[in-house]
């Protein structure tokens, strides 16, 4: 007779992430049909159906699903958001996350037909991918700013307005800062100090937008531009990088090397980035992110450590570092100093 095989660990692992896809998409789905906008009080499935032109039945189906997920909680028949879909999934919210969503998931949802081919045949990066475009930036920084402000900004703020230095700033960059609104935290934190966001020129265009919105026209200025190949300008006393510097990953020295040229003597040096680790595998987080653009080949992940290399390259007088837990995932902070007294190169 046959023998059944030795099972040495359970299926659970990989069942589960087959119907990872379900999860997913059912999120995806609420977000195009602002089904969340409809639960921000208990209603039945029938009363939602009727409201909003929907088969009843896979309304309740749906509905269901929504709970299953997490995402909807339902008591005695009534459905009602969860507290995570009422804070990020509500339109109109200022921490509304349905955007990025929407915006990430074509890339995200890389089909499993265009992986194999990248991995047979190599990297092909197309249209689709759209990197290389004014609107895909534009659009991209549109959806990044509810991201920001729904807690990354805040504790970048807290870090760096904890520094002994701070209070005796005058002037900031927010280099590659997109919508700008880790650097406008920071500057809140501040009576005086006045701040330039650097990012390319039609992504600038939205940041006057948010700074508009803040109400810090008269503090923050915007400079539009490649921050690799052209001036910093200079005269500054902190210079924040927010998970920005992946693009300079093959020139790290030079970058960093140009910052520490722009700031004051005594000036500070942030920056905010993934760090790889464990021969490229671990924060899983960051390389399942990184994997469509890795496979596109636009690898641009950076490995722990890489720009302590280079602050310390530049020569810069002390640099601190920690690992910080952030909703998206572990992010590196590397905080250097400039030495006080100027120096000629």
């Amino acid at each position: 007779m046959k023998e059944f095989p030795e099972i040495i660990v359970p299926l659970t692992r990989i069942y589960e992430m087959s119907l990872a896809p379900v999860k997913t998409n059912v999120m995806v789905a609420g977000v195009e049909l602002a089904i969340f906008d409809r639960l921000i009080k208990p209603v039945r499935a029938e009363e939602l159906a009727e409201k909003c032109g929907f088969n009843a039945k896979m309304t309740a189906e749906y509905l269901n699903v929504l709970a299953a997920c997490g995402l909807v909680i339902k008591k005695d028949g009534f459905y009602q958001n969860s507290p995570e879909a009422e804070q990020y999934l509500v339109t109109g919210r200022p921490t509304y996350y349905g955007d990025l969503i929407l915006f990430e998931y074509g890339r995200l949802a890389m089909s499993p037909k265009k992986i194999a081919e990248r991995v047979k045949n190599g990297p092909a990066f197309t249209e689709e991918d759209g990197m290389n475009s004014e609107e895909f930036w534009v659009r991209y920084a549109r959806s990044m700013a509810n991201w920001e402000r729904s807690g990354t900004a805040q504790k970048v703020a807290d870090i760096i307005s904890a520094l002994s230095e701070f209070s005796s700033m005058k002037k900031m960059l927010d280099l590659g800062g997109g919508p700008g609104l880790v650097g406008m935290a920071v500057l809140s934190r501040h009576p005086s100090m006045e701040g330039a966001v650097f990012d390319q020129p039609a992504v600038v265009n939205v940041t006057e937008e948010f700074i508009a919105e803040y109400g810090l026209s008269d503090r923050i200025t915007t400079i539009g531009g490649d921050y690799l190949n052209d001036p910093l300008g200079s005269g500054y006393d902190l210079i924040l990088a927010s998970c920005t510097l992946n693009f300079a990953r093959d020139c790290m020295d030079k970058m960093v090397k140009k910052i520490y040229n722009a700031l004051n003597p005594g000036g500070i040096f942030v920056s905010l980035h993934d760090g790889i680790y464990d021969e490229g595998t671990k924060p899983s987080i960051h390389v399942l992110n990184m994997m469509p653009s890795a496979l596109s080949g636009y690898s641009c992940s950076l490995s722990k450590g890489l720009i302590v290399s280079s602050i310390l390259n530049a020569g810069f007088q002390s640099v601190w570092s920690q690992t910080i837990n952030f909703d998206a995932g572990p992010l590196d902070i590397d905080i250097a100093r400039k030495n006080p007294e100027w120096t000629e190169d």
